[in-house]
């Protein structure tokens, strides 16, 4: 006799928002936002227990098997760290852009007027070079490597 336990659709109580609602299990993640009216630009998060984090539910048709009483809510979504590399050392950066000043002045913040040559690497392989009043797209772990001229 074959096991269709995985295929039986039932409904159970949750949580959304401190909300109770039934739904089948399982469900999807749209389904539950849909259920839940969870506003445009908000994302849900299933509840875990513990010293760990949130899990993130995908808004998509992948399935969701609910327990009795689980508990989800509704949040902004968490900004992705950025975390670019001048000179090797880590610094977060929340821009979508860099300029060539803003490279020099974390590498070298009282630096003056000494001109720099400023070389960036992003994890892809893409590089090149930033001259003053110029500005390049940034992403996750991109390095700089900011030397001086030795010109004024």
């Amino acid at each position: 006799m074959e096991n269709h336990t995985d295929s039986v659709i039932h409904e159970v109580r949750i949580h959304i928002d401190q909300h109770a609602y039934q739904s089948a299990t399982p469900t999807t993640g749209a389904a539950l936002y849909q259920l839940a009216n969870i506003e445009p630009g908000l994302v849900l998060l299933k509840e875990v227990e513990g010293d760990h984090e949130d899990t993130v539910v995908s808004k998509d048709d992948s399935r969701v098997h609910l327990k009795v009483d689980e508990h989800f809510h509704s949040a902004r979504p968490a900004k992705p760290r950025v975390e670019i590399f001048v000179n090797t050392k880590p610094h977060r950066w929340e821009r979508p852009k860099i300029s060539y000043e803003e490279v020099v002045k974390l590498a070298f913040p009282d630096s003056g007027e000494i001109r720099y040559n400023v070389m960036w690497t992003k994890p892809d392989g893409q590089e090149g070079a930033l001259r003053a009043g110029q500005s390049v797209s940034v992403v996750n772990e991109m390095t700089f490597d900011v030397r001086n001229t030795d010109k004024s």
